[in-house]
């Protein structure tokens, strides 16, 4: 009887941490990382990757508020008739998000949306030759995933996100002799996966 009781008093206990993970009055910190790539052929050499540092905070249970500051680096190295070209892309934003987590187990799957608002610079030099562009992307990112809880203060996650971009040169592009090129706006969508980390803080 005096095992019964130890066992389901120690159940009980582990029910009621992993409950309080998620619980109203918590924040979570944490980052997101996806899409780092390296290639390299025939004289083309590329990278390209972004981090994402958040901060939240649960203002119900399970359900937690909070931003994004998403940064990005794409550079590359080619040639083209006019000789080496080297690239170079910066991208930082602000995304606001939502999540809800399901269920009380450490595997705690979850359904999210984010917003991305984002400012990106490019910068391109052929020979003697210095192009600089920039522009504007915004984002709309429904997303599915989970979320392993090594212990009660952190946890690892994987998503998947559809992503909805819409990308704004904001008059900012310029030919080879530097005039403006006429403003243009394009769209995209595709998946995404992403993995990252947070930290729970709080009681």
């Amino acid at each position: 009887m005096k095992t019964i009781v130890c066992t389901l008093a120690f159940v009980l206990l582990g029910f009621s941490a992993v409950i309080a993970q998620t619980e109203k009055g918590r924040w979570t910190v944490g980052a997101q990382v996806g899409n780092f790539q390296y290639s390299t052929h025939n004289g083309y050499n590329s990278f390209s990757g972004s981090i994402s540092p958040s901060a939240g905070y649960f203002v119900a249970n399970n359900l937690v508020v909070g931003t994004g500051v998403p940064l990005s680096l794409n550079t590359s190295k080619y040639y083209n008739s006019n000789g080496e070209v080297h690239y170079r892309s910066t991208g930082i934003g602000l995304a606001p998000y939502v999540r809800y987590y399901v269920g009380s187990n450490k595997l705690k799957p979850y359904v999210g949306v984010s917003y991305t608002y984002s400012s990106t610079r490019q910068r391109s030099e052929m020979g003697y030759q210095t192009l600089k562009s920039g522009g504007f992307t915004s984002i709309v990112s429904p997303s599915i995933g989970v979320a392993y809880f090594i212990n009660r203060s952190v946890a690892l996650s994987a998503g998947l996100n559809y992503v909805w971009e819409r990308y704004n040169n904001g008059n900012q592009f310029y030919d080879a002799s530097g005039n403006p090129i006429e403003n243009t706006t394009s769209t995209s969508k595709f998946l995404s996966l992403t993995i990252g980390f947070q930290i729970f803080l709080g009681k």
